[in-house]
């Protein structure tokens, strides 16, 4: 397998919030904590890291997708201030709350791929 489609797959796997060494079991087991064991091949996925780096892709991928839309209804149809917070603000927050785990698992499927692990980890 090469190092590309070994990166691919670990981005699908950690992607649709599964274990990036087997596909099959479940990588969360809250909304953000990761299943230490793998429930279907017994992998450790808690050796891999991703501290910073899911939130601030997250609001990078939501500011680039949102921030053009809130400059089009500006422009458009100018509606008061309160009236863009009331809109926006909501929708940023629940954007990003939603999309925090799909981050968090392609940041770990990444690592997977790559071979990052934590400092220390026997992997």
């Amino acid at each position: 397998m090469t190092e590309t489609s070994r990166i691919g797959l670990g981005l699908r796997r950690g992607f649709s919030l599964r274990c990036p060494h087997c596909g099959e079991g479940r990588l969360f087991a809250r909304f953000l904590k990761v299943q230490e064991q793998c429930e279907a091949c017994g992998h450790d996925n808690a050796v891999y890291p991703s501290d910073d780096a899911p939130p601030y892709l997250t609001l990078v991928v939501v500011g680039h997708v949102i921030l053009p839309f809130m400059f089009w209804a500006d422009r458009a149809w100018s509606p008061a201030l309160w009236l863009q917070f009331a809109i926006w603000l909501p929708l940023v927050a629940a954007v990003t709350v939603a999309m925090l785990p799909f981050m968090k698992g392609a940041v770990i499927g990444f690592a997977w791929a790559t071979g990052v692990t934590r400092a220390g980890s026997r992997q």
